[in-house]
């Protein structure tokens, strides 16, 4: 942990010392709207922990350096992407942090590789936010991979996916069928990118439910959550999917007690019944805790930026792809995790759309003032 705050701390002096610097250099203010967005988002969930907390303890301390961190990551994104090479320095930076993670995986983890043990635990200390940390690199992966056609690479993906299988958390599944569709939209020969998906797709179910420690820690769990929500399959009642549509239920009662600005930091696990201290629900956190006025503050900045790239003329049609899909599984995954509170790459799919958008901005106005189109193909 303390090697990790080390590193973490001389990354996050050095991308500010750069920004700092070339903002004076430039003579510009270091304002720009992800940072806002952060610097807002933070400020609201402290002064909520500080003034209305309702449960437990608030931890201003971590929150403060995810901020901060948050901030150093977009700065480095928006930096990598406007590198010369039109952001090819961008994925092969998370190509090398992906290849780090697998190592840090079979050395931390080996044990429960063949164990039919839930990846996960001595990494980050919840098996869920590992899957969804691999299953956001899985991503970034497979569009490089259409880009690239690298074999190497489909190998880093193909263990970055097996990695983000083991942890058996169910979300990573809607990162897989993202990847798929991702690919297929950027496949010049459509119809053996749609074989070759539906092969894939057999051979997953094949082996999540044929192979014994993929079974005991994802396969299973599928069939009791299919049992629990339809009543179908050979699973059994599931604690985990009735208790997560228990607590939706119970928090969205609560919202409507205090709709516009919340019931205060940690509402929800004042009053749930279920004994977490979470909703594991991003949209019934934000709604319970801030209400409607915190619910915006966090999502429609990120979608305006989304705008902002599909109205880019700068951004190719591969990076607008790229763009929506992470943020519709950013939408999509945040009804199965509390990410404002999560880790950092929690908010990468966002941290990205930003930095795309910003780039964008860049983009146009070096055009106007005479200066060379910059290019965002990869």
């Amino acid at each position: 942990m303390l090697i990790y705050l080390a590193m973490s701390g001389i990354g996050i002096v050095a991308v500010f010392s750069n920004a700092i610097f070339k903002a004076l250099q430039r003579r510009e203010l270091l304002v720009e709207p992800c940072i806002c967005w952060l610097v807002l988002i933070y400020a609201l969930f402290t002064t909520y922990g500080v003034l209305f907390l309702r449960y437990g303890e608030y931890n201003w301390d971590s929150m403060l350096f995810n901020c901060v961190s948050g901030i150093a990551v977009y700065l480095s994104t928006r930096d990598l992407l406007r590198a010369e090479g039109g952001g090819a320095r961008f994925f092969q930076v998370l190509v090398f942090v992906s290849i780090c993670v697998l190592v840090i995986v079979v050395e931390r983890e080996r044990a429960l590789l063949f164990s039919g043990v839930r990846l996960g635990d001595t990494l980050s200390g919840n098996v869920n936010t590992v899957g969804r940390s691999l299953g956001t690199l899985s991503l970034f992966l497979s569009y490089w991979v259409m880009q690239t056609k690298s074999k190497g690479l489909v190998c880093v993906l193909l263990l970055v996916g097996a990695a983000a299988l083991l942890t058996g958390s169910k979300g990573v599944l809607v990162f897989f069928a993202a990847d798929l569709l991702v690919m297929q939209r950027l496949a010049k020969n459509k119809v053996m990118a749609n074989t070759l998906i539906v092969g894939a797709v057999f051979l997953s179910v094949f082996l999540v439910f044929e192979t014994p420690q993929l079974y005991q820690v994802l396969g299973s769990r599928i069939e009791d959550a299919l049992y629990q929500l339809l009543g179908v399959g050979p699973g059994h009642y599931s604690w985990s999917t009735d208790a997560r549509g228990g607590m939706i239920e119970e928090g969205l009662t609560a919202f409507f007690d205090h709709p516009l600005f919340g019931g205060g930091e940690k509402y929800f696990a004042s009053i749930s019944s279920f004994g977490y201290g979470y909703s594991h629900c991003n949209y019934v956190e934000l709604l319970c805790n801030y209400g409607l006025a915190g619910l915006i503050a966090f999502y429609a900045p990120i979608l305006w930026a989304l705008w902002r790239v599909a109205a880019c003329d700068e951004a190719t049609r591969s990076l607008k792809c790229l763009a929506v899909a992470v943020v519709i599984v950013f939408l999509v995954a945040d009804w199965s995790t509390v990410t404002y509170s999560s880790i950092i790459m929690a908010y990468f799919p966002a941290l990205f759309v930003f930095a795309l958008s910003r780039t964008c901005v860049v983009g146009k106005s070096r055009e106007g003032m005479g200066a060379e189109k910059p290019s965002l193909e990869s």
